[in-house]
């Protein structure tokens, strides 16, 4: 004899495993339109954030959004400093805890977290600048590293010029470089052993 309705002897579990850590929401919720109440305008692309989530991950924006400031009624707030891939990855980076840009663009990032005093992201960054380091942009990240005081980037880059001088000293952006950087630059090589006879 059968049941009706149709009856088994296993367990039947219908739950779905849709449920997402806050992370995975905070990172969902970057740059959407739906939930957003603040838009950055850069380079005339707009980037759709949340206030408290500034607010709580970024000292720069908790002063920003102060009552006293003027930014704090805008709704959207016109960023000029800086390019749109770097605005977009540190505010995701905000969302996200991580960065993804090209070393070049991160060049730009180091410069805006040094900017708001961000020293988490200037480490990404320089981890980032030193995995794309070559000889054609070793000068030109060594002059970066030196303008933002990212002292172990300066160390790295110096030790890459160092170990490709030759190369380094054929490039353009070596014979391009600042005069006090370049002389600087001579010495401390020299320094290290770089021109005996």
């Amino acid at each position: 004899c059968f049941a009706s309705p149709a009856v088994t002897w296993r367990l039947l579990s219908i739950e779905q495993d849709d449920h997402l850590t806050v992370a995975q929401s905070l990172h969902k919720e970057f740059d959407s339109l739906e939930t957003s109440d603040l838009k950055f305008c850069v380079e005339g692309k707009f980037i759709h954030v949340h206030k408290a989530v500034l607010k709580i991950r970024c000292e720069h924006f908790r002063t920003m959004f102060q009552s006293y400031w003027s930014e704090d009624e805008k709704e959207v707030i016109e960023i000029d400093q800086f390019s749109y891939p770097v605005y977009h990855a540190f505010l995701e980076y905000l969302y996200t805890d991580s960065v993804n840009l090209p070393p070049e663009d991160a060049i730009g990032l180091l410069d805006l977290a040094t900017s708001y005093c961000e020293n988490k992201v200037k480490k990404l960054c320089q981890e980032i600048i030193k995995r794309g380091i070559t000889v054609e942009n070793a000068f030109l990240l060594l002059s970066a590293a030196v303008r933002y005081d990212a002292k172990d980037l300066e160390q790295f880059c110096f030790k890459f010029c160092m170990n490709h001088l030759t190369a380094i000293t054929n490039t353009d952006a070596f014979w391009q470089m600042d005069g006090v950087l370049l002389k600087e630059f001579i010495g401390k090589a020299s320094k290290c052993g770089a021109f005996r006879n």
